[in-house]
């Protein structure tokens, strides 16, 4: 239910009047809007930091020799109230993101009768890769079979570059041509690799493998 609705609701039951209703809402949404987007503002504001703030706070905890509580990993230029944790872990999260990038991750979609074609992977199945690229346990070095994470990076790197040269150019490289992953795919117990054109979907019971690397 929205704010509106909500608040048609209760001036319903004191003053029984559709019309005059529909008139005080003229008046108090816009009085609402502008309430809302001030706190947003000020919240957002709040989780800003200056450059003079995170040296005052750094030179503070020197002071006063609490250097544990330094976060020496954080730039001086961050804005964010992060420590070190944060840190690391937005910098793995924008590192991941480049993994979605449209045709880097790929399985095998049956097109018609026993023909099938590399496709770019789904979304929720991009997700899972991700977090199995970056696994470091047992699942993680199922995944990756033979090859390391560097190598996996290398790959992508080269993918990226193709895509800026493209840019550059104004140009195209043949979708077949350009480096990815492709990705095996079990649902189930079962190999579906180039068996189905069914979407799936995270809460699907899928198992991922990298079959190939094209490169």
């Amino acid at each position: 239910m929205t704010w509106s609705e909500e608040v048609a609701l209760i001036f319903l039951k004191f003053l029984h009047d559709p019309e005059l209703i529909r008139y005080l809402l003229l008046i108090t949404k816009p009085i609402h809007n502008n309430y809302v987007s001030e706190e947003a503002r000020l919240f957002h504001e709040s989780l800003r930091m200056t450059r003079e703030k995170r040296w005052k706070i750094i030179k503070e905890l020197s002071k006063h020799r609490k250097f544990h509580k330094m976060n020496s990993l954080v730039p001086i230029t961050c804005t964010l109230p992060f420590d070190n944790g944060m840190w690391k872990n937005s910098c793995e999260l924008i590192k991941s993101i480049h993994y979605i990038r449209k045709g880097f991750l790929r399985r095998k979609f049956l097109i018609r009768d026993n023909y099938t074609d590399d496709v770019d992977l789904e979304i929720p199945l991009k997700v899972k890769c991700i977090n199995l690229i970056f696994n470091d346990d047992t699942k993680g070095d199922d995944f990756r079979g033979y090859l390391s994470k560097n190598e996996i990076q290398e790959c992508l790197d080269d993918f990226e570059i193709y895509q800026d040269i493209d840019d550059n150019i104004d140009g195209e490289t043949p979708y077949n041509e350009l480096p990815y992953l492709l990705i095996e795919l079990w649902c189930d117990g079962v190999l579906r690799s180039g068996r189905t054109n069914r979407i799936y979907k995270y809460t699907d019971n899928t198992d991922l493998y990298i079959q190939e690397m094209m490169n």
